[in-house]
Protein backbone atom coordinates (compact mmCIF):
# COMPACT_ATOMS: atom_id res chain seq x y z
CA UNK A 1 0.00 0.00 0.00
CA UNK A 2 2.96 2.63 0.93
CA UNK A 3 4.26 1.74 -2.96
CA UNK A 4 1.16 2.52 -4.37
CA UNK A 5 0.64 5.30 -2.27
CA UNK A 6 3.96 6.47 -3.07
CA UNK A 7 3.56 5.92 -6.66
CA UNK A 8 0.68 7.84 -6.52
CA UNK A 9 2.33 10.87 -5.10
CA UNK A 10 5.32 10.76 -7.36
CA UNK A 11 2.69 10.77 -10.54
CA UNK A 12 0.79 13.62 -8.97
CA UNK A 13 4.44 15.31 -8.50
CA UNK A 14 4.42 14.61 -12.20
CA UNK A 15 1.06 16.20 -13.80
CA UNK A 16 1.66 19.17 -11.35
CA UNK A 17 5.40 19.71 -13.01
CA UNK A 18 3.33 18.70 -16.50
CA UNK A 19 0.62 21.68 -15.57
CA UNK A 20 2.90 23.98 -14.32
CA UNK A 21 5.10 23.72 -17.76
CA UNK A 22 2.46 24.29 -19.85
CA UNK A 23 1.19 27.11 -17.85
CA UNK A 24 5.02 29.22 -18.06
CA UNK A 25 4.60 27.79 -22.07
CA UNK A 26 1.70 29.65 -22.23
CA UNK A 27 2.66 32.64 -20.74
CA UNK A 28 5.80 32.93 -22.54
CA UNK A 29 3.40 32.71 -25.46
CA UNK A 30 1.22 35.44 -24.97
CA UNK A 31 4.27 37.66 -23.57
CA UNK A 32 5.90 37.14 -26.90
CA UNK A 33 2.27 37.73 -28.74
CA UNK A 34 2.14 41.16 -26.80
CA UNK A 35 5.80 42.10 -27.91
CA UNK A 36 5.36 41.85 -31.44
CA UNK A 37 2.32 43.67 -31.42
CA UNK A 38 4.10 46.72 -29.34
CA UNK A 39 6.88 46.51 -31.68
CA UNK A 40 4.89 47.00 -34.71
CA UNK A 41 2.60 49.72 -32.84
CA UNK A 42 5.69 51.62 -31.78
CA UNK A 43 7.49 50.89 -35.51
CA UNK A 44 4.70 52.95 -37.08
CA UNK A 45 4.52 55.96 -34.55
CA UNK A 46 8.19 56.65 -34.00
CA UNK A 47 9.19 55.81 -37.39
CA UNK A 48 11.96 58.07 -38.24
CA UNK A 49 12.52 57.18 -41.74
CA UNK A 50 13.64 60.05 -44.00
CA UNK A 51 11.35 61.47 -46.29
CA UNK A 52 8.46 63.92 -47.33
CA UNK A 53 4.94 64.51 -45.92
CA UNK A 54 2.45 66.51 -48.55
CA UNK A 55 -0.89 68.39 -48.17
CA UNK A 56 -2.82 69.61 -51.18
CA UNK A 57 -6.15 72.05 -50.74
CA UNK A 58 -9.08 72.38 -51.75
CA UNK A 59 -9.66 68.44 -51.27
CA UNK A 60 -11.73 69.28 -54.33
CA UNK A 61 -12.08 70.84 -57.77
CA UNK A 62 -15.02 72.07 -60.00
CA UNK A 63 -14.64 72.53 -63.67
CA UNK A 64 -16.24 72.93 -66.89
CA UNK A 65 -15.03 70.75 -69.80
CA UNK A 66 -12.34 72.66 -71.31
CA UNK A 67 -11.43 75.04 -68.51
CA UNK A 68 -8.94 74.92 -65.89
CA UNK A 69 -8.26 74.29 -62.08
CA UNK A 70 -5.27 74.68 -59.38
CA UNK A 71 -4.42 72.92 -56.51
CA UNK A 72 -1.69 74.27 -53.56
CA UNK A 73 0.38 71.47 -52.77
CA UNK A 74 2.34 71.96 -49.96
CA UNK A 75 5.43 69.62 -49.40
CA UNK A 76 7.38 69.44 -45.77
CA UNK A 77 10.35 67.44 -44.87
CA UNK A 78 10.08 65.21 -42.15
CA UNK A 79 13.21 63.80 -40.14
CA UNK A 80 16.02 65.70 -41.44
CA UNK A 81 15.05 64.91 -45.40
CA UNK A 82 17.24 67.23 -47.20
CA UNK A 83 16.78 67.21 -51.18
CA UNK A 84 15.22 67.42 -54.30
CA UNK A 85 11.73 66.39 -54.46
CA UNK A 86 9.52 66.22 -57.81
CA UNK A 87 5.76 66.24 -57.22
CA UNK A 88 3.57 64.01 -59.33
CA UNK A 89 -0.20 63.10 -60.23
CA UNK A 90 -2.07 59.98 -61.37
CA UNK A 91 -5.59 59.68 -61.84
CA UNK A 92 -6.32 62.17 -64.61
CA UNK A 93 -9.73 61.47 -66.89
CA UNK A 94 -8.98 61.41 -70.52
CA UNK A 95 -8.73 64.53 -72.71
CA UNK A 96 -6.74 66.08 -69.12
CA UNK A 97 -3.10 67.38 -68.91
CA UNK A 98 -1.71 68.81 -65.86
CA UNK A 99 1.35 70.74 -64.62
CA UNK A 100 3.31 71.27 -61.71
CA UNK A 101 4.93 75.19 -60.77
CA UNK A 102 7.36 74.41 -59.86
CA UNK A 103 8.49 70.99 -61.53
CA UNK A 104 10.29 70.35 -58.85
CA UNK A 105 11.97 71.89 -55.25
CA UNK A 106 15.14 71.63 -53.44
CA UNK A 107 14.17 71.09 -49.64
CA UNK A 108 16.50 71.64 -46.55
CA UNK A 109 16.43 69.47 -43.23
CA UNK A 110 12.56 70.71 -41.54
CA UNK A 111 11.47 73.19 -44.36
CA UNK A 112 8.88 73.60 -46.82
CA UNK A 113 7.51 74.23 -50.17
CA UNK A 114 4.36 74.88 -52.16
CA UNK A 115 3.79 74.40 -55.49
CA UNK A 116 1.00 75.10 -57.93
CA UNK A 117 -1.02 72.00 -59.59
CA UNK A 118 -2.87 73.47 -62.73
CA UNK A 119 -4.97 70.91 -64.43
CA UNK A 120 -6.80 71.54 -67.91
CA UNK A 121 -9.64 69.80 -68.97
CA UNK A 122 -10.97 70.14 -72.87
CA UNK A 123 -14.24 69.87 -74.77
CA UNK A 124 -13.70 66.07 -74.93
CA UNK A 125 -12.74 65.40 -70.74
CA UNK A 126 -15.65 63.11 -69.62
CA UNK A 127 -18.19 64.27 -67.14
CA UNK A 128 -17.98 63.06 -63.41
CA UNK A 129 -16.07 62.57 -60.70
CA UNK A 130 -12.12 61.60 -60.49
CA UNK A 131 -9.86 61.04 -57.94
CA UNK A 132 -6.22 62.35 -58.15
CA UNK A 133 -3.14 60.81 -56.90
CA UNK A 134 -0.55 63.47 -55.63
CA UNK A 135 2.83 61.96 -54.37
CA UNK A 136 6.66 63.02 -54.46
CA UNK A 137 9.37 61.41 -55.74
CA UNK A 138 12.39 62.30 -52.85
CA UNK A 139 15.73 60.72 -54.13
CA UNK A 140 15.38 56.88 -53.91
CA UNK A 141 11.85 57.22 -52.57
CA UNK A 142 8.66 57.99 -53.07
CA UNK A 143 5.88 59.39 -50.60
CA UNK A 144 2.91 58.60 -49.89
CA UNK A 145 -0.09 59.67 -51.88
CA UNK A 146 -2.97 62.33 -50.87
CA UNK A 147 -6.12 61.95 -53.03
CA UNK A 148 -7.94 65.15 -54.24
CA UNK A 149 -11.24 64.87 -56.09
CA UNK A 150 -12.09 66.93 -59.29
CA UNK A 151 -15.58 67.33 -60.61
CA UNK A 152 -15.85 67.65 -64.52
CA UNK A 153 -19.03 69.15 -65.85
CA UNK A 154 -20.86 69.61 -69.43
CA UNK A 155 -19.97 73.69 -70.13
CA UNK A 156 -22.04 75.70 -70.71
CA UNK A 157 -22.58 76.08 -74.23
CA UNK A 158 -22.62 79.88 -75.60
CA UNK A 159 -24.60 81.35 -78.33
CA UNK A 160 -25.84 84.47 -80.25
CA UNK A 161 -29.40 85.07 -81.82
CA UNK A 162 -29.94 88.53 -84.05
CA UNK A 163 -32.51 89.57 -86.18
CA UNK A 164 -34.90 92.31 -87.13
CA UNK A 165 -37.77 92.60 -89.46
CA UNK A 166 -36.31 93.02 -92.98
CA UNK A 167 -39.20 96.37 -93.42
CA UNK A 168 -41.68 98.16 -91.39
CA UNK A 169 -45.09 96.67 -90.19
CA UNK A 170 -48.47 98.21 -91.57
CA UNK A 171 -51.49 98.08 -89.62
CA UNK A 172 -53.09 94.85 -90.03
CA UNK A 173 -49.90 93.12 -91.94
CA UNK A 174 -47.56 90.34 -90.81
CA UNK A 175 -44.02 89.73 -91.57
CA UNK A 176 -41.97 86.76 -91.03
CA UNK A 177 -38.39 86.42 -88.74
CA UNK A 178 -35.79 84.98 -90.30
CA UNK A 179 -33.10 85.00 -87.15
CA UNK A 180 -29.35 84.43 -87.16
CA UNK A 181 -27.54 82.34 -84.97
CA UNK A 182 -23.70 82.64 -84.02
CA UNK A 183 -22.52 79.33 -82.72
CA UNK A 184 -18.64 80.28 -81.41
CA UNK A 185 -17.92 75.96 -80.49
CA UNK A 186 -16.03 73.55 -81.46
CA UNK A 187 -19.08 71.50 -81.87
CA UNK A 188 -22.78 71.65 -83.05
CA UNK A 189 -25.03 72.55 -80.70
CA UNK A 190 -28.88 71.07 -80.03
CA UNK A 191 -31.03 74.17 -79.96
CA UNK A 192 -34.71 73.94 -78.62
CA UNK A 193 -37.40 76.51 -76.48
CA UNK A 194 -36.72 79.33 -79.31
CA UNK A 195 -38.48 82.43 -78.78
CA UNK A 196 -38.74 86.11 -79.87
CA UNK A 197 -40.42 89.13 -77.53
CA UNK A 198 -41.00 92.29 -78.32
CA UNK A 199 -38.05 94.43 -76.11
CA UNK A 200 -38.71 98.11 -77.38
CA UNK A 201 -40.06 100.58 -80.05
CA UNK A 202 -39.39 103.64 -81.29
CA UNK A 203 -41.46 105.44 -82.72
CA UNK A 204 -41.39 108.18 -85.51
CA UNK A 205 -40.14 111.69 -84.08
CA UNK A 206 -43.56 112.72 -85.88
CA UNK A 207 -46.09 110.20 -83.38
CA UNK A 208 -43.74 110.99 -80.65
CA UNK A 209 -44.28 115.26 -80.96
CA UNK A 210 -48.28 114.64 -81.67
CA UNK A 211 -48.33 112.30 -78.82
CA UNK A 212 -49.56 109.10 -80.40
CA UNK A 213 -49.66 106.03 -78.29
CA UNK A 214 -47.97 102.67 -79.91
CA UNK A 215 -47.16 99.91 -77.36
CA UNK A 216 -46.78 96.56 -77.37
CA UNK A 217 -50.55 95.72 -77.10
CA UNK A 218 -49.98 96.80 -80.43
CA UNK A 219 -48.55 93.65 -81.78
CA UNK A 220 -49.47 89.99 -81.57
CA UNK A 221 -45.94 88.32 -81.61
CA UNK A 222 -46.32 84.25 -82.93
CA UNK A 223 -43.43 82.24 -81.63
CA UNK A 224 -41.12 79.70 -84.09
CA UNK A 225 -44.15 76.60 -84.66
CA UNK A 226 -41.46 74.16 -86.22
CA UNK A 227 -40.02 70.71 -84.68
CA UNK A 228 -37.23 70.04 -81.93
CA UNK A 229 -34.10 70.09 -81.77
CA UNK A 230 -32.89 72.44 -84.52
CA UNK A 231 -29.32 71.38 -85.09
CA UNK A 232 -27.10 74.60 -84.69
CA UNK A 233 -23.78 73.94 -87.02
CA UNK A 234 -20.66 75.58 -85.77
CA UNK A 235 -20.13 79.21 -87.02
CA UNK A 236 -23.72 81.42 -88.49
CA UNK A 237 -26.56 80.32 -89.51
CA UNK A 238 -29.86 81.41 -90.02
CA UNK A 239 -33.62 79.67 -89.70
CA UNK A 240 -33.16 79.26 -93.90
CA UNK A 241 -29.91 77.88 -93.87
CA UNK A 242 -31.48 75.13 -91.36
CA UNK A 243 -33.84 74.18 -93.77
CA UNK A 244 -36.39 75.27 -92.00
CA UNK A 245 -40.02 76.06 -93.58
CA UNK A 246 -40.82 79.49 -93.24
CA UNK A 247 -43.98 78.85 -92.48
CA UNK A 248 -43.20 77.60 -89.10
CA UNK A 249 -40.51 80.73 -88.38
CA UNK A 250 -41.58 83.31 -86.04
CA UNK A 251 -44.20 85.72 -86.98
CA UNK A 252 -45.17 89.96 -85.75
CA UNK A 253 -48.60 91.15 -86.71
CA UNK A 254 -49.34 94.78 -86.10
CA UNK A 255 -52.95 94.95 -85.10
CA UNK A 256 -55.20 97.25 -87.16
CA UNK A 257 -57.11 100.00 -84.71
CA UNK A 258 -57.80 103.06 -85.02
CA UNK A 259 -55.44 104.30 -82.01
CA UNK A 260 -52.33 102.63 -83.80
CA UNK A 261 -53.04 103.92 -87.37
CA UNK A 262 -50.71 106.72 -86.49
CA UNK A 263 -49.11 106.27 -83.57
CA UNK A 264 -47.31 103.00 -84.85
CA UNK A 265 -46.80 103.74 -88.69
CA UNK A 266 -43.49 103.67 -89.38
CA UNK A 267 -42.12 102.43 -85.83
CA UNK A 268 -39.51 99.97 -85.40
CA UNK A 269 -39.33 97.13 -83.26
CA UNK A 270 -36.28 96.01 -80.93
CA UNK A 271 -36.51 92.65 -80.25
CA UNK A 272 -34.94 89.65 -77.49
CA UNK A 273 -34.86 86.02 -78.30
CA UNK A 274 -33.75 83.53 -76.29
CA UNK A 275 -33.34 79.64 -76.54
CA UNK A 276 -31.48 76.45 -74.62
CA UNK A 277 -28.85 74.88 -76.61
CA UNK A 278 -26.86 71.35 -75.70
CA UNK A 279 -23.94 70.13 -77.03
CA UNK A 280 -24.21 67.55 -79.27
Amino acid sequence: MQNESGYFRTAMRRTTTAVKVLLVGLLVMLVSAGTIFAASQGGSQGSTKKGVTIQATPASRTVDQGDTVTYSVALTSANGFSGTVTPTVSGLPASTTAVFAPASVTLGSGKAATVVLTVATSATTPNGKADLTLSTTAGDSQAAGVVVQLFVQAAKKTFSISGNLGQLLTPGSTLPLNPSFANPNNKTLALSNLSVTIAGITRTQAAVAAGLPCTMADYVVTNYSGGYPLTLPVGPSTLSNLKSSSAVWPKITMLDTALNQDGCKGATLQLAYSAVGEGN
